[in-house]
């Protein structure tokens, strides 16, 4: 799992190494719980590398979206599967959801 933060924009950028199911879910849970305290405006979550999210993983992108929802932030989806696009869309609700393509930033915004 790659994981880089842009303390300048508050964001942070998460690729999952492979499919998002148990193993890999609770160690994205883990990191997720190190972030509590910090002030994060938006969490990019690249799902490039993702070909199925079991439940586990759903419940951890769940718990994502709902605190950065908490705290007026925004969860970014990149580069989900078509299956997956239509399963966020439905989530998007009230809260602040961005489903794009766009991947992750050039070299120009890591300064």
């Amino acid at each position: 799992m790659l994981i880089w933060r842009n303390e300048a924009i508050r964001t942070i950028f998460v690729t999952p190494g492979r499919d998002l199911v148990s193993d890999e879910a609770q160690a994205l849970r883990k990191e997720f719980q190190s972030w509590s305290g910090q002030r994060a405006e938006r969490l990019v979550l690249d799902l490039a590398r993702v070909q199925a999210i079991d439940p586990a993983g759903l419940e951890t992108i769940l718990a994502l979206y709902n605190w950065l929802r908490a705290i007026g932030g925004e969860l970014v989806i990149e580069n989900a599967s078509a299956e997956l696009k239509s399963f966020f869309q439905l989530m998007r609700g009230d809260g602040r959801l961005t489903i794009s393509g766009t991947g992750w930033p050039g070299s120009k915004d890591r300064a």
